[in-house]
């Protein structure tokens, strides 16, 4: 069992004991270093036993434990509670308990150290022993035994990282523990404050939390102002469905959670990071496709992500690293692996072939759904650069498509959303050779130049949005002859190299439902097959299906099963009029989401037949929460109410529909045409009925939108 929390870019994951064993990927993180790569409590030498552990806020956790039999103190006689909370570095209290009718005598001992390590070195196991690192850079260590004091220090050319290790006890320091004897009369409690300082080149020199003062007012009341903001601007939720009403007051705590300091955004605004504990950063795809998510419900988040890629918007050619001029980035992160070069170059990396138009898509729906045209205006600029790249960089080879190939020594090879190294495969197992033309990024080129005509019309520039319109037109025509497989009745995955549709059946064609590319007869077909038993396992939609050459139900990207890849499927499902399709695929997910006692989807899990196996398999390391997983249930919930963010107006979104087991679902506070609105849906069967007010109003699709006074 592991327990995570964060604060911003810091985060800490344990072990039930709250220790972090060494030789593990645990430890205490912050700006994507290690601080903590081994933090161990004993008592005479022994583990404590665990009784219970639990995150109980995103950045507090409490470790309830007991001590085993030792040479003078019976097993269960102490209390022990660790409570920590993070922030800049990590506070802990420290409370032992002597309930036993005899004196305890005993050693306490904290073992500790770091290695300051990279989170990629960490996390691909890349030179993570602490001698390798050290040996190339400069690694102090020292005692201040007057100020109780622990002092770290590591330098690699510009790099710069410290921790200052503070107790409110004097220990014994020796053989890099920090011992502390002790002798407890009956009832007595013993109580030790624990200061971690996490410290880069530009951070200050207090943490969050300290001894004798928890919070920093001026920070923490920042914190939990945002906070609280997040968490109170939601929407309010009133459904007859425990379920949704628990996984959705989660994933508004998912999204408080995942706030970040963005690169100069605004003030008040904030970014929005991929994933904890692994994706504690900024990212292209990820962060966009969550912020759409959750647009309705945070329109001010998705500006603070929109803001935040825009300032770090590619400016000049630099192959290493894949930026272009124009294009979105796809990770930044602080710092650098130790081993520059074998993963990723540096940061910001830009090796992403979708994150650019899905940032068009984003804009478009932002200023649709608010009409905030002095935002639009305000992001023309690097729009019109995003149009650039899409015409100039995107399309490689002049074909009217986008498409990727890596041209630097490292990077990733793949770069779209599944971008593990052997996603592009035939129907018989082989992987496809680069540069990759993926279906579902024309559908994103397709959307992004319908929406932003749609803005440029409204910023009084009427020709360039026939122009994007004529662009947008003549691609739906190209795409729909050449990645249409008759002998399949689907869609190519993609096309390789030499222009050969790589002909397997994989999830990615279920996008192009959600961005309008497919044309409708084709979208009848795609519907059938997402819906057979080879693609939806009960649980989900695989993101390939089980007759591919290539498909394993515990691969990352080839017979596996991803949330947010579902939520936008159902999105584009009912905007083609597949409203009963639509509706399976909730209910399977929302089936697997009450499989989780946290209610929150993770973000991804295994393709097995919910037949065959009856429970949900998690994949191995997944995060939780992970942005779009945590999203995906934003974009199903709007989806139920028939609201269609890249639809010209709301009014011509899909049907509504309510899954099983579900009667009443209505949202207070939602955008909606421009306001905050109050939309409601209740069903009796198949009949769905919409109200305004104290009765039924009938309207085209079976809904009205009851807007707040």
């Amino acid at each position: 069992m592991r327990i995570t929390i964060n604060e911003d870019t810091t985060f800490l994951i344990t072990d039930e004991l709250g220790n972090v064993p060494e030789g593990a990927e645990l430890g205490l993180y912050h700006e994507d270093t290690r601080f903590l790569c081994q933090y161990r409590l004993t008592l005479d030498g022994q583990l404590p036993l665990p009784l219970a552990a639990q995150a109980t806020d995103y950045y507090v956790a409490t470790h309830c434990l007991t001590n085993p039999a030792l040479e003078t103190v019976p097993r269960g006689q102490l209390s022990i509670i660790r409570q920590r909370f993070v922030g800049q570095g990590m506070h802990e209290d420290l409370d032992i308990t002597n309930y036993g009718d005899s004196a305890a005598t005993f050693t306490l001992a904290l073992r500790l150290d770091t290695d300051f390590a990279h989170i990629f070195d960490v996390k691909h196991n890349i030179n993570v022993q602490k001698e390798a690192i050290r040996r190339e850079g400069v690694f102090g260590r020292e005692v201040l035994q007057q100020c109780h004091t622990l002092c770290f220090r590591y330098q690699r050319g510009d790099f710069l990282r410290r921790l200052v290790v503070g107790f409110s006890a004097r220990p014994e320091i020796g053989d890099g523990s920090c011992r502390f004897p002790l002798r407890l009369a009956p009832r007595e409690t013993w109580h030790l404050c624990i200061n971690f300082l996490t410290l880069g080149d530009k951070d200050r020199d207090e943490p969050t939390y300290v001894c004798g003062r928890r919070q920093m007012p001026g920070l923490t009341e920042h914190r939990e102002h945002r906070r609280l903001e997040t968490v109170l601007q939601a929407p309010r939720v009133e459904t007859d469905s425990p379920l949704l009403e628990r996984a959705y007051a989660q994933s508004v705590r998912d999204f408080a959670a995942l706030q970040i300091k963005g690169e100069d955004i605004s003030e008040g605004e904030f970014a929005l990071a991929a994933g904890i504990p692994w994706f504690m950063a900024l990212f292209g795809r990820d962060s966009l496709i969550a912020a759409y998510q959750a647009l309705p419900f945070y329109p001010t988040l998705a500006k603070g992500v929109l803001r935040a890629l825009a300032r770090l918007q590619g400016s000049r050619v630099d192959r290493l690293r894949a930026e272009e001029p124009g294009k979105i980035l796809h990770e930044h992160r602080y710092g650098a692996p130790t081993e520059l070069g074998k993963l990723i170059p540096s940061f910001p990396y830009y090796g992403t072939v979708d994150a650019t138009p899905l940032f068009l898509i984003l804009l478009a729906a932002v200023t649709r759904v608010t009409g905030d045209l002095a935002f639009a205006r305000a992001l023309r600029e690097p729009a019109l650069r995003a149009l650039e790249w899409m015409e100039r960089f995107g399309d490689r080879d002049g074909d009217g498509y986008l498409e990727y190939h890596r041209e630097g020594e490292v990077g990733l090879e793949n770069q779209g959303w599944k971008d593990s190294f052997d996603s592009v495969r035939f129907r018989d197992g082989s992987v496809a050779r680069a540069p990759i033309t993926l279906c579902e990024v024309q559908g994103y080129a397709y959307a992004a130049r319908i929406g932003m005509a749609e803005v440029f019309a409204l910023l009084g520039e009427p020709e360039r949005a026939a122009e994007l319109r004529g662009k947008a037109a003549a691609l739906k025509e190209r795409f729909n002859r050449d990645f249409w497989l008759p002998e399949r009745g689907y869609y190519a995955e993609a096309l390789d190299a030499d222009k050969r549709p790589v002909d397997s059946l994989t999830s990615n064609a279920g996008h192009l439902l959600w961005t309008g590319l497919a044309d409708r007869d084709q979208a009848s077909r795609v519907a059938e097959l997402l819906l057979s038993p080879e693609f939806f396992s009960g649980w989900g939609i695989r993101t390939m299906a089980t007759t591919e050459g290539g498909y394993n139900p515990i691969s990352y990207h080839n017979g596996s099963v991803w949330p947010h890849d579902n939520s936008l499927i159902v999105a584009g499902l009912a905007r083609y009029g597949f409203v009963e399709q639509a509706a399976t695929v909730v209910d399977g997910l929302l089936a697997a989401l009450g499989r989780y006692p946290d209610y929150r989807l993770p973000e991804l899990f295994a393709g097995y037949d919910r037949a065959a196996v009856p429970m949900v398999v998690e994949y191995p390391t997944v995060s939780r929460p992970q942005a779009w997983a945590s999203g995906s249930l934003f974009l199903l919930l709007t989806t139920m109410l028939g609201l269609d963010a890249q639809a010209p107006s709301w009014g011509q979104g899909a049907a509504p529909f309510l899954p099983t087991g579900v009667s009443r679902l209505r949202f207070d506070g939602l955008w909606v045409d421009q306001h905050r609105s109050a939309v409601e849906l209740t069903g009796s069967g198949t009949q769905v009925i919409a109200r305004e007010g104290a009765g039924p109003r009938a309207t085209t699709h079976g809904r009205e939108l009851l807007r707040s006074s």
